[in-house]
């Protein structure tokens, strides 16, 4: 192996180079999982999702996910709603589809902001109102939110909301 008159140094050199390659997969998979924040969903169609970059003040009055629309994003939405796997497609879902780069939150108040820029309020279970389950407006499961200060409640998905101020809506 090496030339040399030391016979330790070569084993040094190889148990050096067997703890580095040892710990390569361990140092890979951190750093993926590190990048890897997930997934926050604009929609109820199969693909339609953006990538999570990054999570700031969860669960407090400053709450901020920062939000991109990717190739892979569109990709996925095209193969999985549209069932088209062209590059074409993913280039015009991508040049259609536009979001903000992230939604913020306030939890405290339980609002927040989603990715196409509409503010919501927080108002609790559909449980509270039980006249409008009863008018077949909202199901037990549902909950009371309001949409850019409209006076009336939508059984919107809290997705967003429960993603920023996880734990409130349960």
């Amino acid at each position: 192996m090496f030339f040399t008159n030391d016979t330790r140094q070569p084993k040094r050199l190889l148990v050096a180079v067997a703890i580095v390659i040892g710990m390569l997969p361990i140092l890979a998979g951190r750093s993926a999982a590190a990048e890897d924040l997930g997934k926050l969903f604009y929609g109820t169609r199969a693909g339609q999702s953006l990538t999570i970059v990054s999570k700031e003040g969860i669960g407090t009055a400053n709450a901020v996910i920062r939000l991109k629309h990717t190739a892979q994003d569109a990709k996925s939405f095209c193969v999985g709603y549209l069932l088209d796997h062209s590059m074409r497609c993913v280039r015009q879902v991508l040049a259609e589809k536009k979001f903000a780069d992230r939604v913020t939150g306030d939890c405290v108040k339980r609002t927040w902001t989603d990715m196409y820029g509409d503010n919501y309020s927080f108002h609790g279970s559909a449980k509270q109102q039980p006249e409008l389950i009863k008018q077949g407006y909202f199901s037990e499961s549902d909950y009371l939110i309001r949409r850019n200060g409209e006076e009336r409640f939508f059984p919107f998905d809290t997705e967003v909301f429960q993603a920023l101020c996880p734990g409130i809506a349960k």
